[in-house]
């Protein structure tokens, strides 16, 4: 009765050794590189916004964005690290070029990733 009851102590020890020491999964957050466009053409110095979830309005009505970042000389612009959920993104601003305000807008859905493979690109065209 005692070697049955010190083999499965020892079978029980070994088990939770082995699983204890298995490597735990990683949630990987998501990057997410924007490039806007106006008639195909890269556009640079545009403020770029994002919020995730659903909008949180201030007492005058505007949407508090999260964060906010200007695409860079090609267009783009990367909001790095973020978590897994749904985020809406807007550029908006005015472009000399076409002498008026363009702007365009996209909804993305980080997934939940295990690997480091959580990369979007976007092509944001504006309008």
């Amino acid at each position: 009765m005692k070697t049955n009851i010190a083999t499965k102590l020892v079978i029980l020890m070994v088990t939770i050794i082995i699983f204890s020491s298995c490597e735990k999964a990683v949630v990987y957050n998501g990057n997410v590189n924007i490039t806007l466009q106006y008639k195909q053409q890269a556009v640079p110095d545009i403020p770029v916004y994002y919020y995730a979830g659903i909008p949180v309005k201030d007492s005058l009505g505007n949407i508090r964005y999260h964060g906010m970042q200007l695409s860079a000389i090609g267009g783009s612009t990367t909001f790095s690290q973020l978590p897994p959920g749904a985020y809406h993104f807007t550029a908006s601003g005015f472009l000399n070029s076409a002498h008026k305000t363009v702007r365009g807008d996209t909804d993305i859905v980080v997934r939940k990733r295990y690997r480091d493979e959580s990369n979007y690109q976007i092509l944001l065209p504006l309008r």
